[in-house]
């Protein structure tokens, strides 16, 4: 039975109650519920802001869900209805009864399909409790036995032996990087094969692509969390199942993740510390070749049970990817395949934004959006996210590096390969040395001076222009064909698997000495070549090529980058196919982004948008812009002002009185690195740092990211302690601790000042972005550009830009309905009503701007008193 199209669906009404998992909801998680169900339903894009803390993700599951649900249901119906319809119109004189028999007939087979379905996962998750009980399958223990009787070592060295002839690139008709290797002689046999089978056993392995949720956030924690909070819901089949209780109609979730992620094959992963992702990825398809030494955990056709059983394990219950891991190594088959084989029968999948939003991944991952329901979290990232995903760097090291590559593989195969494979090799070649030449006639420019200066060492032009700059006839070859080619032909991969293999002999030599990453470069140079010719042929004119000069160990380093410039362009697609599209996040303000800058062409009626409020009551938060410090200085921390010794004075008593009437922690969010170490080499030498460091214990956020949770663990026991101390009656000066973060950095994002870790966050001026970057400035143009836009639309941009950074990084506060804080924006900026209404709509709403600073102190001493009275009226 075909699915009805939509066009032909009664429409659903939203639910007055929805199934969540707590008694009753927020005000606003309803609100939440019913503006994403509806906009679902009808077809629309849905921008919704929830504040962390609200609960926005038990909310977006909750409504989602049961829109899937619901429409599930509807389609039964409707296709009973159409095929009734159907049966009366093929022959108007059947008798009612036989037409009821049929539809009867064809509603139980649908029934046992699901039925097999039920019986096929709770099989599965029988098979899992055993596996725990037992600690591996039996596939792993014979497995696991074979690899202990090998004392040869032979099998450790099986990824990294290769035939030369491995590097020969690959022919139009051979199969694609999914799967094995195999002649068209080979795939034709095993398709008559496949059509010769029982009907019956054809269905049973035969995956539907159902209605379905895709649900995408910034990193793999967070969508760690997100199956936490699925787990609370009504929503998944149980884990604890009983088989005998009947079938289940929970909906399963398939986490995706990359290969990295997923891989259990330990030969493999330890190439990957050597060569990277890349390598990674090179070794795992390159163990799925015939004849080669196949991965052990990737079972044959023969044994393709053992993948249809790893396929129902994922489904059988809510996991996390480290779940999957886990069990993949106990039953010995490839999570990552397993997972893959998952998605067209279940009903929600997990994945991050890159494997969404590029649409060579969609493809690598047989993602089909149709009509889909696709939930951006965490979304005020989305335009950045698209952007960087589409923009790509090469250098001219790398060309070196590639072009040597490739010399020295057209050397040793060139009496081997075809015709084809020939020309189009020299050509790849005649291009890349095509650009060298750009590269050394823009550094011999840069380095002259005309009129006693140095030349611009940037320089701007579109995909076609460098292309012409290319010359030697290279300007007439078409490089969508080339780009074609080097997919077909894996020919990134050939090359770099080729010059490791070179590499491997040279370091076996004791004279060659070179470092891990010198050698992860070298072999990386192709991918990275490819890559870039990628973004030119896909380049519009929405793409820029910058070209710059930078400064190396040795010598200048020419740098060509592509920048794309319209997000839009790239998003469509997704948009196109989808039935709806919701972006969520907890600071989404300012949206005028995201409505110009993604859906410029979408009528407005398209949109359904909500900015929730907080749960929190107001009398829990106090914002206050800080005009003025205690000695009427202005606050007005531009860029020519951030070197004023009387400004950063006044700042620092500002700073040092507000933590004197602050308990606990206190963060203070500078523009920038270069402004957080002006501050404290300034406050240090004028002797404030130390008057700082008496009241609350100091901390700067570190500058490698693998001192931030060491930073946030010191911090929060600094607080605690404190705290501890003064519970016991001890006197002491402390009350705290004072945590220097910069806006954009590793503390401004994913990270909770919840509670006692922020009773206060302080906003140091505006951190607009460098406005003498060239990618900035051609972004800039670029708005402008747009149909119906002007200057107006480049500054909205420039500013929306800076608030976006900003909310994001007060928002860190305020992290639970009990929670409470007070903000401080210190600048006099922050009262201009264009500015304060680029503020979420829960902190805007209340902002009392003050034009002196001891109504500011007043405030604050007011509000921390309220909150001693209360908490020692509760005890």
């Amino acid at each position: 039975m075909e699915e009805p199209s939509s066009s032909n669906l009664p429409s659903l009404a939203t639910p007055d109650r929805f199934p969540f998992p707590y008694p009753k909801p927020y005000d606003i998680q309803l609100e939440l519920m019913q503006v994403v169900f509806k906009a679902i339903e009808d077809g629309k894009i849905a921008i919704v802001e929830s504040p962390t803390g609200t609960g926005k993700s038990l909310s977006l599951l909750t409504s989602t869900l049961t829109w899937l649900d619901l429409h599930k249901k509807r389609l039964t119906e409707v296709a009973e209805g159409e095929l009734r319809e159907k049966l009366k119109g093929d022959d108007p004189d059947e008798p009612d009864w036989v037409i009821e028999h049929s539809i009867k007939a064809r509603l139980n087979e649908l029934r046992s399909v699901e039925g097999a379905r039920n019986e096929r996962l709770s099989r599965a998750r029988e098979r899992e409790r055993k596996i725990r009980r037992n600690g591996s399958s039996t596939r792993g223990m014979v497995t696991k036995k074979i690899k202990s009787q090998d004392n040869s070592g032979a099998n450790e060295q099986s990824v990294e032996v290769r035939e030369e002839e491995d590097y020969l690139p690959d022919d139009k008709d051979e199969q694609d990087d999914q799967g094995p290797y195999l002649s068209k002689e080979v795939r034709d046999l095993m398709d008559k094969y496949e059509a010769s089978r029982p009907k019956a056993h054809q269905e049973e392995e035969q995956d539907e692509d159902g209605p379905k949720i895709y649900y995408t956030s910034r990193t793999h924690t967070q969508l760690r969390q997100l199956t936490s909070e699925l787990l609370k819901t009504s929503f998944p089949i149980s884990d604890h199942t009983n088989a005998e209780a009947g079938p289940s109609n929970g909906v399963s979730l398939v986490p995706l993740g990359s290969r990295k992620q997923l891989c259990i094959n330990d030969k493999v992963r330890n190439l990957a510390k050597n060569g990277g992702d890349e390598r990674l990825n090179e070794a795992c398809l390159d163990m799925q070749k015939s004849g080669k030494a196949r991965c052990e955990f990737l079972p044959s056709k023969a044994e393709e049970v053992s993948m249809l059983d790893a396929r129902d394990s994922v489904l059988a219950s809510v996991k996390d990817i480290e779940d999957i891991v886990t069990v993949g190594r106990k039953s010995c088959v490839c999570p990552y395949y397993a997972t893959r084989r998952a998605v067209k029968q279940s009903q929600i999948v997990t994945l991050p934004y890159n494997l969404l939003l590029q649409k060579n991944a969609r493809e690598a991952l047989d993602i089909n959006l149709k009509d889909q329901v696709i939930v951006i979290d965490e979304a005020h990232n989305l335009i950045d996210t698209l952007l960087s995903i589409y923009s790509t760097t090469l250098t001219s090291t790398y060309l070196i590096s590639a072009i040597s590559q490739l010399q020295q593989y057209l050397s040793r195969f060139k009496n081997r390969l075809k015709f084809v494979h020939a020309l189009k090799i020299k050509q790849v070649l005649s291009l890349l040395q095509g650009l060298i030449k750009v590269c050394e006639a823009f550094a011999s420019s840069s380095s002259q001076k005309t009129d006693g200066k140095a030349k611009s060492k940037n320089e701007v032009m579109n995909a076609n222009e460098l292309m012409e700059r290319v010359g030697g006839g290279n300007d007439q070859l078409n490089p969508i064909d080339l780009v074609e080619y080097l997919k077909e032909s894996k020919l990134a991969r050939k090359i770099s698997g080729f010059s490791e293999h070179l590499q491997d002999l040279a370091m076996k030599d004791p004279k060659t000495s070179r470092s891990t990453s010198q050698r992860h470069a070298s072999i990386a140079a192709f991918h990275i070549v490819e890559s870039f010719l990628i973004s030119l042929v896909d380049a519009r004119d929405d793409g820029r090529v910058i070209l710059s000069l930078e400064e190396g160990h040795s010598g200048p380093t020419v740098v060509i980058k592509y920048v794309l410039l319209n997000p839009a362009e790239r998003f469509k697609e997704i948009v196109e196919q989808a039935r709806s599209v919701i972006l969520a996040g907890g600071t989404m303000e300012p949206i005028s982004d995201f409505l110009q800058q993604l859906f410029p062409s979408l009528p407005k009626d398209r949109f359904a948008t909500l900015s929730c409020a907080h749960v929190i009551p107001k009398e829990n938060l106090l914002t206050q812009v800080v005009s003025v410090g205690p000695r009427k200085t202005e606050f007005e921390f531009k860029y020519s002002n951030r070197d004023n010794d009387a400004l950063l004075t006044e700042l620092g008593s500002v700073i040092q009185s507000t933590i004197g009437l602050v308990p606990d922690g206190v963060v203070v969010f500078l523009p920038s690195y270069a402004f957080l170490d002006k501050v404290k080499a300034f406050w240090t030498k004028s002797g404030l740092m130390g008057k700082l460091g008496d009241k609350k214990t100091l901390f700067f956020e570190p500058q490698t990211s693998g001192d931030v949770e060491g930073t946030l663990r010191d911090y929060a026991v600094a607080i605690s302690s404190c705290n501890a101390t003064l519970a016991a009656g001890d006197k002491s000066k402390k009350t705290g601790a004072l945590l220097f973060a910069v806006v954009g950095g590793k503390l401004s994002e994913g990270i909770n000042f919840s509670d006692s870790l922020g009773r206060c966050v302080m906003m140091i001026g505006l951190p607009f972005a460098n406005v003498g970057s060239i990618e900035l400035q051609e972004r800039m143009r670029y708005i402008e550009s747009l149909p119906g836009n002007g200057k107006d639309a480049s500054r909205e941009m420039y500013e929306n830009l800076c608030m976006r950074a900003v909310n994001q990084s007060i928002g860190r506060a305020i992290r639970h309905a009990n929670d409470y804080a007070t903000i401080l924006l210190i600048d006099k900026r922050y009262s201009t009503a264009r500015i304060r209404n680029k503020l979420p709509k829960w902190i805007g709403e209340d902002v009392k701007v003050q034009n002196d600073y001891g109504s500011v102190a007043k405030g604050i001493a007011g509000f921390f008193r309220e909150k001693r009275e209360k908490e020692r009226g509760i005890k």
